[in-house]
């Protein structure tokens, strides 16, 4: 047949126009030719040869590349997925080879069937010819049998295919203010940007699914993303549409100013095309990047992946590659979702760990992991979830821990420079401090929300994998509604999170070396026996009052007593004299320790099963009614860490804060 399909004149094609027709099940959308299938058409008539090579007559034919289908016939589906294919950039190319492909159908219980590439014919000039790296398959899935696919069951199997993917990054774009376009970032020898500190923020903008979709909300989000509590370093945003993404980059200019860099462009641009999905992850920057996309199994799921490099502290080591990776986990409280979230964070960890082990990570996104234990534990009595899920979610939590992670906000919140939003009103279960999506205050939120039982719930993180190089310095939400002429004014159902991140300061590669060289070697040996006589100074440290005596001990042991039996409303005898709320009073600090000394207070944490606030307003109220018992209310202080009062009990001082953590008080 090779004979017959030999081109004297090259077959040229150009894709220009996207069109789409009805199936029984599905709508397909694809591009095709502006002849629309007429008989002088190069592709006609080349099919036209080939049905007469194999014996076969011509019939009506549409030249055309399939770009989608839906799944059934949706006005709104079919109208999207148009929409998208029109977005696609011309298609220009000149055939050369013609492929054999045959149908063939798996074994197994799921069998499915599959094309598979038989053989080629060249039929253009030497130089058109085309050669296959993959006789089966256009792409190779690793450790994977060619003729046998793996069906779409065991998604923690599959998703560990994904791990030997070559990866191939593609440098970020940059906008050109001249010509006012995004083009790619090409300059190979950019100056390393020598910074000391890295902000990222991440932002779910809540996309519109209806189509044409709605862009009321476009202003406001990008006010939003421009408010002096948002602007970063480096900005990810998750369900980030093509209409979106236009008036971001295209329509609002003033953003590019701001992140010159970005993994992708607007699609109204002609030569950038479409977003892959309808939700899309987007990361923008300040500093030039390259990336790469992480797939998952399940469909429209990918992680991208930034490496921003040459990122130093002025004056310090190298910072070498800051890896930068955007997520947003598959949504909802189910066994399977759970199990899928699961997978995809393996994923990634394992992507992260194969070409970036030494290198320092930021993940940011939406984890969509729900951390409200009333949450949890109605779910588990509805029997909406099982009791293996729950443990499942804690699993996902460890393996984030053992992957080296630390959450940007629990530790800013420890070291004290948390700058979060609390919730405006109700009580707060453990798991909803520090909350990004809270329906009981968004009234966006409270139209999305399906498995949250409307209780606020911490979906948007910044992870972070220090490497001795980063350290937290600051954490804060952006894009809290505001109330506007009696209104709430809400920019998308989630709050953005943001992490300022300091670059450890640390020696000099060049030029120290030999100092430190230099520099007499340390010896470590044990101390004269005269030295480690501690006798004497403990007769001075007793001498001066330093170590506190019976009595002092005495009243302190009395004095938590006294304050644990107001506390948990017992009387002397141990007799209950009020309900019962599971609490736990320990002294904690020096006291705790057997440190203390006789000017040192008593630091009590309180552990119970009701939220801080109850707390709080109920200890007032059994310490306002001890007064007579020598308890006073000293001061109440409110500090990023949390609430805290100082009391004195019959002249001895303490500390009281609170912890709501009721699997503690079990245990």
């Amino acid at each position: 047949m090779a004979q017959h399909l030999t081109q004297e004149t090259p077959i040229d094609v150009e894709l220009v126009q996207a069109g789409g027709f009805v199936q029984k099940n599905n709508f397909t959308v694809f591009l095709g030719t502006d002849d629309r299938g007429e008989e002088d058409s190069p592709l006609v008539s080349l099919r036209t040869t080939v049905l007469q090579a194999l014996g076969q007559g011509p019939s009506r034919f549409t030249p055309h590349l399939t770009i989608g289908q839906t799944q059934g016939n949706p006005l709104l589906s079919q109208s999207y997925l148009l929409r998208k294919a029109q977005r696609l950039p011309n298609i220009h190319f000149r055939v050369g080879t013609l492929g054999i492909l045959i149908r063939e159908r798996t074994a197994g219980t799921l069998s499915t069937d599959y094309m598979r590439l038989y053989g080629t014919i060249d039929i253009g000039a030497p130089g058109d010819a085309w050669r296959p790296h993959i006789p089966d398959y256009w792409v190779k899935l690793p450790n994977s049998n060619p003729a046998a696919p793996r069906p779409d069951g065991d998604e923690t199997q599959q998703e560990s295919l994904l791990d030997d993917y070559e990866v191939r990054d593609v440098p970020a774009l940059c906008f050109d203010p001249n010509e006012s376009r995004w083009s790619p970032h090409t300059c190979e020898n950019q100056k390393e940007a020598e910074v000391k500190e890295i902000t990222v923020s991440s932002y779910n903008v809540l996309v519109d699914t209806e189509y044409p979709p709605d862009h009321d909300r476009d202003p406001l989000i990008v006010d939003t993303i421009l408010s002096e509590q948002a602007t970063a370093d480096i900005l990810v945003l998750q369900e980030v549409s093509d209409d979106f993404l236009d008036y971001l980059l295209f329509t609002r200019q003033d953003i590019a100013h701001i992140y010159p860099f970005v993994s992708h462009g607007p699609p109204c641009q002609n030569d950038l095309g479409p977003l892959p999905s309808l939700r899309n992850v987007v990361i923008l920057s300040r500093y030039p990047f390259s990336w790469h996309s992480v797939p998952f199994h399940r469909k429209h799921k990918s992680a991208l992946v930034a490496r921003l490099r040459g990122v130093t502290a002025s004056g310090t080591r190298g910072l070498g590659s800051l890896v930068v990776a955007g997520v947003h986990l598959t949504a909802g409280l189910t066994d399977g979702s759970v199990a899928t979230k699961k997978a995809q964070m393996g994923t990634l960890t394992r992507h992260l760990e194969q070409h970036y082990g030494s290198e320092p990570w930021v993940i940011a996104g939406d984890f969509n992991l729900v951390t409200s234990t009333y949450t949890i534990e109605t779910s588990v009595k509805d029997q909406s979830i099982s009791s293996e899920t729950v443990s499942l979610l804690a699993t996902v939590e460890a393996e984030i821990r053992e992957a080296g992670l630390s959450d940007a906000w629990s530790v800013a919140r420890v070291e004290g420079v948390d700058e979060t939003s609390t919730t405006g009103s109700g009580d707060l279960f453990e798991g909803e401090e520090g909350a990004t999506f809270d329906p009981q205050n968004n009234r966006l939120a409270a139209g999305t929300t399906t498995t949250s039982h409307d209780r606020p719930q911490r979906y948007d993180r910044i992870l972070f994998r220090s490497q001795d190089s980063l350290r937290i310095d600051r954490f804060n939400h952006f894009g809290v509604p505001e109330m506007i002429d009696g209104a709430q004014v809400a920019a998308s159902d989630h709050y953005g999170v943001r992490a300022k991140i300091r670059v450890n300061e640390a020696v000099a590669s060049t030029g120290n070396e030999a100092a430190i060289s230099n520099q007499p070697a340390v010896e470590y040996k044990r101390v004269d026996e005269t030295l480690a006589e501690t006798t004497s100074l403990v007769s001075v440290l007793e001498t001066h009052g330093m170590f506190p005596n019976e009595d002092q001990a005495s009243n302190r042991r009395d004095a938590l007593a006294s304050l644990q039996h107001i506390l948990l409303g017992t009387s002397d005898d141990g007799d209950p004299a009020q309900p019962d709320i599971p609490l736990v009073i320990v002294p904690v600090g020096s006291y705790a320790l057997g440190v203390w000394t006789a000017d040192s207070d008593v630091d009590c944490l309180c552990i119970g099963t009701i939220s801080s606030k109850t707390f709080f307003r109920l200890a007032r109220q059994r310490l306002a009614k001890a007064e007579v018992k020598g308890v006073r209310i000293l001061r109440k202080v409110e500090a990023s860490t949390g609430t805290m009062l100082e009391l004195s009990v019959n002249g001895i001082f303490m500390d009281l804060q609170y912890c709501p953590a009721p699997q503690v008080v079990e245990r």
